[in-house]
């Protein structure tokens, strides 16, 4: 059963990735930094280990967000007051 999760995670990650893609084809943006979608692909995405539907993927993925940003926030704060 586990690996049925992490496979059907895994499906759910590539339709999200081919998602990404189109849009970024179409509005000729690169795969870089400057890309919106960068933090979510190679930050986020490697977090969310089982979502068993799109649905929960995106719950998942709004969750792990706001972690990021709390913490870069926290991150950038910190940088700022040592130097």
């Amino acid at each position: 059963m586990a690996i049925n999760k992490i496979a059907q995670t895994e499906a759910i990650k590539n339709r999200r990735l081919d998602i990404i893609n189109r849009i970024s084809k179409r509005r000729h943006w690169t795969f870089s930094d400057m890309n919106p979608y960068f933090v979510e692909v190679y930050e986020i995405m490697p977090k969310i280990t089982e979502a068993l539907s799109y649905r929960s993927y995106k719950k998942q993925l709004k969750i792990e967000k706001a972690k990021y940003e709390k913490m870069a926030m926290l991150n950038y704060i910190r940088t700022r007051l040592y130097v």
